[in-house]
């Protein structure tokens, strides 16, 4: 397996990936959206390929904070091909992914996880991520998501 910067190349298996974290969306939406992250200097999208194939990416944003000196890194979305699960791809595109904020000076890693991944939430506490008490989420515009269960 090798780990790498996406391509717009795989944007049909990212968008395949989504599809099953709840996050439908056409293949030319996909596009755009790895066109905007790869064109971020601190933001990054990796993917975990095995026998040519994506089986999973990663995507990572550095943010800085005005009340710290140091930039915080934060894991948006990270999908496993569910048929590849237990293979510790997800292990290897988390340590990457630890390892780019790392460079990128991160004081901080912050995961968001739907509260309904129960699995996933067990995995990022196996790994030494800790459940933070509180968050406040308002959507600002309104549209249909289906969760995967």
């Amino acid at each position: 397996m090798i780990i790498r910067p996406a391509t717009l190349e795989d944007a049909e298996r990212i968008n395949a990936l989504c599809h099953t974290l709840g996050y439908p969306s056409d293949l030319e939406d996909t596009e755009l959206r790895l066109e905007k992250i790869m064109k971020q200097p601190r933001d990054a999208l990796f993917v975990a390929e095995l026998c040519d194939m994506v089986v999973g990416y990663i995507a990572v944003h550095t943010v800085d904070v005005v009340h710290d000196d140091m930039p915080w890194g934060r894991i948006s979305s990270m999908v496993i091909d569910e048929n590849f699960r237990d293979m510790s791809i997800g292990k290897q595109l988390l340590e990457h992914a630890e390892a780019y904020l790392k460079k990128q000076n991160c004081h901080r890693i912050e995961v968001t996880s739907h509260i309904s991944r129960e699995e996933a939430h067990g995995f990022y506490l196996h790994l030494g991520y800790r459940i933070t008490p509180l968050r406040f989420i308002k959507l600002l515009a309104q549209r249909v998501l289906v969760a995967a269960s």
